[in-house]
C-alpha cells in the first residue's frame, strides 16, 4: 500500500489559502470603491443659516441698574454682481446725487503729499477716544506758474545774470518769482559762465589749484531779501561765485537743501572746458556765443556726470529740479540735459524784451 505524499496536502492547503486572501482583498478593494463613490457623488447638505444675536448694554451714573437687551442681526446675503446693457444709442444712465466738491476738499486733495507724516489721538469728555495718521511725499508738490513755467518746489534759490545786458529786466524777473516764491533767495552774480578745469568746476566744491583767467564781478545779492539760510549760503559762495559765476553757483548750491535752482540770464556765456597742459590751463572745449572751440562735445567729464546724477535724483525729492528762463539764447545742450534729468524746464522770456507779458500757462 503506497504512503500518501506530505508535499501534495501541503500544496491543498497553500492553495486554499491563497483563494481566501484573494476574495478578501476583492471585498476590500470593492468596500472601498463604493465608499469614493459615495463621498464623490454626494450631495452636501447646505448648512443652516445662523442668526448673530448681539447684547446691548444700557446703563450709566443716574443709578439704575444696567439692562441687557438681545439684538438680532441677520446675515448678510451677497448680491450677485449685475451688468447693464443696452442697444439703444440713445440710452441715459441716472446715478445718485454726489456731494458738492467745497473748496475746503479741493485744499485737501492739493495739500496731500506735501506733509512728512503725522500722527495725533485725542479722548472726549465722555470716554470717547481717536487715533489718527497721516503720511506725506514731500516730491509730491503742487506747481506754481512762474513767467510760463510751473515750479514744483517751496525752497527755492534763484541765480539772476547782473551783467550790463540783464540789469534791465532782474526788477520784473524778481517780482515774477517773488508773487508765486515770496520766501525765495535770490542771488544775483555776473554773468552765467560754466567752466571746468578737468574732472573739477572752477570755484566749485573740489577746486583747488590755478583757474584760468577769467572776468570777474562784484555780487548784487541785496542781503536783507535773503531769508537766514539764504545769508549763510551767500557767506559761503559770495567769493567763489564772483569769480567762477554760473558753475561755481551751481555746483555749490547743489550741496544745499534747496527743491529748485532757478536761472535766469541770456545764456551767452556757455559752457567752456579747460584742461591743464604743462601746469597752465588750456581751452579745448567752448560753446560760449563769443568763442567756440572743439565743435560738439564727445562725453561728459567726472563734475558733468556728477551734475546730472544729481539732478536726476530730483523726482524721488532728493535733489533739486532745475529751471532755466533765457530771454536772448536757447540755453547750452548740457544744461537742457541736467533739466531734463531733473524734471525741470527750460522757458524762453524774450517776450520780456518788448515790456510785453507771457499769458499763464
Amino acid at each position: 500500500m503506497d504512503q500518501p505524499k506530505p508535499f501534495v496536502a501541503g500544496r491543498r492547503r497553500a492553495s486554499a489559502r491563497s483563494w481566501r486572501g484573494f476574495l478578501l482583498s476583492l471585498a476590500m478593494h470593492s468596500l472601498l470603491v463604493v465608499v469614493a463613490c459615495w463621498v464623490v457623488f454626494h450631495e452636501p447638505v447646505s448648512p443652516t443659516k445662523q442668526e448673530f444675536t448681539a447684547h446691548a448694554v444700557a446703563g450709566g451714573k443716574s443709578g439704575g441698574p444696567s439692562q441687557t437687551h438681545p439684538i438680532t442681526r441677520k446675515p448678510k446675503v451677497l448680491m450677485p454682481q449685475k451688468r447693464l446693457t443696452s442697444k439703444s444709442a440713445s440710452a441715459t444712465l441716472a446715478l445718485p446725487p454726489m456731494k458738492a466738491m467745497t473748496p475746503e476738499m479741493g485744499l485737501a486733495g492739493l495739500s496731500g503729499g506735501q506733509g512728512k507724516g503725522g500722527f495725533g489721538r485725542g479722548q472726549g469728555a465722555f470716554g470717547g477716544n481717536g487715533l489718527g495718521a497721516g503720511l506725506g511725499n514731500r516730491a509730491g508738490f503742487v506747481g506754481r506758474p512762474v513767467m510760463g513755467a510751473f515750479i514744483r518746489a517751496q525752497r527755492v534759490a534763484v541765480y539772476l545774470d547782473c551783467s550790463g545786458s540783464m540789469r534791465s529786466y532782474l526788477p520784473r524777473v524778481e517780482a515774477e518769482i517773488r508773487k508765486q516764491f515770496p520766501d525765495a533767495d535770490v542771488f544775483r552774480f555776473d554773468g552765467a559762465r560754466v567752466v571746468g578745469l578737468g574732472d573739477v568746476v572752477v570755484f566749485g566744491r573740489r577746486f583747488h589749484g590755478n583757474a584760468p583767467r577769467l572776468r570777474e564781478g562784484p555780487t548784487q545779492t541785496a542781503l536783507e531779501t535773503l531769508t537766514p539760510n539764504g545769508r549763510s549760503v551767500q557767506a559761503k559762495v559770495r567769493v567763489a561765485c564772483e569769480k567762477g559765476s554760473l558753475g561755481a553757483w551751481m555746483d555749490r548750491l547743489l550741496a544745499e537743501s534747496y527743491d529748485a535752482l532757478v536761472v535766469f540770464s541770456d545764456f551767452q556765456d556757455g559752457v567752456r572746458l579747460y584742461e591743464s597742459k604743462k601746469g597752465e590751463p588750456k581751452m579745448v572745449y567752448s560753446d560760449s556765443s563769443y568763442h567756440k572751440v572743439g565743435g560738439v562735445q564727445k562725453g561728459h567729464t567726472r563734475w558733468q556726470r556728477e551734475w546730472l546724477e544729481a539732478f536726476a535724483k530730483a523726482p524721488s525729492g532728493a535733489g533739486p529740479r532745475l529751471y532755466l528762463y533765457t530771454v536772448q539764447k536757447e540755453p547750452q545742450a548740457f544744461l537742457q540735459a541736467c533739466v531734463a534729468a531733473s524734471g525741470g524746464a527750460s522757458t524762453s522770456v524774450s517776450w520780456l524784451k518788448n515790456g510785453g507779458r507771457k499769458a499763464s500757462p
